[in-house]
């Protein structure tokens, strides 16, 4: 067979034509047996096919491609009927959610399942190592390994286990996991969840940090799954002046909603503490109403909440709608949303409904330099607690952030008080990449406060 071959074939393919000898040699499927109707494409240097048997052998840089997966390989052994490839030398495995390496590779292209060993890789933020690792549909496990965000070869800190379970964008459950700094265990569990999910903050390891109000803090958090939407979670925080501030509960995480059972302390981003005890909160997630572009949650909260003065049973019912971003141009989105917000306390009988609504401008002027700007109203009916409380009426609100270089960005938010006519709060923050660690740095200039995070690479 000449050099620089192509073989395209549908799945379950019966009937093989390979190409003209004038460029690489190219075979047409015969009709696919209702499982695919997409291509695989094999490219080597050497390539032969039995039509009797469907026996596929191709050596030198062999390329499989179909439907965003690509396996490369020096020599890979397949069979067409069985839809099947096996590889026990060194492979490569890709595809959107995961890139891999690894040897005595077996893969099904009808059913997407397979499975490598010796692997080492990334499944969508996750570094990952193991002795073997199965492939599923929408789902990896791997066997005697380790994940971390730590993209180093010796990693600061990692995750072992017997088994890892990773759903990519999701979550992840290791058994009998162990959680290192360096190589130092810290301490193990039988069973961990970690929620992958972007924009939630469930790292397995330590968070230290500091402000004027509270001290030096460092921060743990703890979740053990029941089963993949049962879980029991713990947040283990301890600030060198407000002491041990615990809490811990249950959450179940459906597949539109979650439901979470709560005790303990919690602290808002202006130092405001609350005791829940206990709190009961239904969170709908981001659902698109109707085919309109806009999108909108729910929250609904119910329970005990006591600070140093009271203590009230607080309800909370939150709805809130978010249009899609709105292109400006290449560079620049405007972002609306509008909701309302009613609270009940027992404690002095009040109801309050507040509606609010929020326009902001974003633009990106190079690699390193964007701006913003925003209008936030947001009916400031008396609130019993401050925790978690909007202060402001009617805020205009605008900042910057700029990347010095890869290792350092800055950013200044002003927030101003159109009711008040006063300047509300300016912060200079400072964000330091620490290798596999980042630290943030802020100087909140109205109140003379200083806070200090440092924590795993986020993503």
């Amino acid at each position: 067979m000449p050099n620089n071959k192509k073989l395209i074939l549908g799945l379950m393919a019966f009937v093989i034509v390979f190409g003209t000898p004038a460029g690489p040699a190219r075979a047409a499927a015969g009709q696919p047996a209702a499982v695919s109707q997409v291509p695989i494409t094999i490219e080597a240097e050497e390539l032969t096919f039995s039509e009797e048997t469907g026996d596929i052998l191709a050596k030198g840089q062999v390329v499989i491609t179909n439907e965003g997966q690509r396996v490369e390989a020096e020599q890979i052994n397949g069979n067409t009927k069985r839809n099947e490839i096996w590889i026990h030398d060194q492979a490569h495995f890709s595809q959107p959610d995961a890139v891999l390496s690894g040897s005595r590779t077996v893969y099904n292209y009808k059913l997407k399942t397979g499975s490598m060993e010796a692997i080492k890789g990334k499944i969508g933020h996750e570094f990952v190592a193991g002795e073997k690792i199965s492939l599923q549909p929408d789902q990896y496990v791997v066997s005697q390994g380790s994940a971390t965000h730590c993209p180093a070869e010796v990693p600061d800190y990692h995750v072992s286990a017997d088994k890892i379970e990773i759903w990519p964008g999701d979550q992840m459950v290791a058994y009998n996991a162990k959680f290192w700094i360096g190589n130092k265990v810290i301490f193990s569990l039988p069973k961990y969840r970690q929620s992958l999910k972007q924009g939630e903050d469930s790292m397995a390891f330590p968070r230290i940090g500091y402000d004027n109000d509270d001290g030096l803090s460092i921060k743990q958090h703890i979740e053990y799954p029941f089963d993949n939407k049962l879980s029991a979670y713990a947040n283990l925080d301890y600030y060198s002046q407000a002491d041990f501030k615990p809490s811990a509960g249950f959450i179940q995480r459906e597949k539109n909603f979650s439901l979470d059972l709560t005790y303990g302390h919690f602290r808002d981003s202006d130092s405001n503490w609350i005791k829940k005890e206990p709190e009961f909160k239904f969170s709908y997630y981001p659902n698109q109403l109707g085919s309109w572009p806009v999108h909108y949650t729910f929250t609904a909260i119910y329970g005990k909440w006591t600070d140093d003065d009271k203590s009230s049973w607080h309800q909370d019912y939150s709805l809130y709608f978010s249009h899609e971003p709105i292109k400006l141009s290449s560079s620049s989105n405007l972002y609306l949303g509008a909701g309302l917000q009613h609270v009940r306390e027992s404690y002095d009988h009040s109801t309050t409904t507040n509606f609010k609504y929020d326009a902001t401008i974003d633009r990106q002027w190079s690699e390193r330099f964007s701006t913003w700007a925003g209008y936030h109203y947001n009916q400031n009916n008396p609130k019993l607690f401050d925790y978690d409380a909007d202060k402001i009426n009617r805020e205009l609100a605008a900042g910057f952030t700029y990347k010095i270089d890869r290792m350092n960005t800055i950013s200044i938010k002003q927030s101003y008080d159109m009711d008040g006519d006063r300047l509300a709060d300016v912060d200079y923050i400072w964000y330091r990449n620490l290798h596999c660690w980042e630290a943030k740095v802020t100087y909140r200039a109205k109140r003379d406060q200083i806070k200090l995070d440092v924590s795993t690479i986020k993503w």
